[in-house]
């Protein structure tokens, strides 16, 4: 081997060795947090209120989360249901919660919505985190409102049920009172 060829040689290992040791170890690396849990730990803002909370805060009660658009002609039908089976159960255990899952739409308009249509329960707007934690959790399908989901979350943060499509004020009212502490 000549010198220059050595040299050549030699400067090619340390540029190796250099490029294998750069980044975190496994050992000194923070976890990642799962993607997954953003929909239940970011602070949600009800637009009427003003009051900031996260789902994991209601743990105790059940907890319905409505992701839906202003827009949504289906959504306002699925919480006309929801205000009537609401109405009938009135328990300070049951939370609705309406996600605006739309990144178009703001706090002001969706607030105006809720009042204008008479829904006094919390609605909030979905920050891009928990828009994307709530897909990798449920599908993608859970970030199209007139698809109306719902998604159950029971008194032990477990969840306990997830549908898509409208359900009237009786079907509300019998899954909302099998899942009540």
């Amino acid at each position: 081997m000549t010198p220059r060829s050595a040299l050549a040689w030699l400067v090619g290992v340390v540029f190796v060795a250099a490029a294998c040791s750069s980044g975190t170890t496994a050992s000194t690396a923070e976890p990642a947090k799962p993607a997954n849990d953003a929909w239940r730990t970011t602070a949600l803002v009800d637009t009427r209120s003003g009051e900031t909370f996260t789902i994991d805060e209601l743990k105790g009660k059940l907890v319905v989360v409505e992701p839906m658009a202003i827009w949504c002609s289906n959504c306002r039908i699925q919480q006309g249901e929801a205000a009537v089976a609401l109405d009938r159960l009135d328990d300070p255990n049951l939370v609705y919660l309406s996600v605006d899952v739309d990144p178009n739409e703001r706090a002001g308009d969706l607030a105006a919505y809720a009042d204008g249509s008479g829904f006094d329960w919390a609605f909030v707007v979905a920050t891009k985190e928990v828009a994307r934690s709530l897909a990798a959790t449920f599908g993608d399908q859970i970030l199209s409102p007139p698809s109306t989901p719902l998604i159950l979350v029971g008194p032990d943060g477990g969840v306990v049920d997830q549908h898509f499509g409208i359900r009237s004020a009786d079907d509300l009212v019998e899954l909302f009172s099998q899942h009540l502490p």
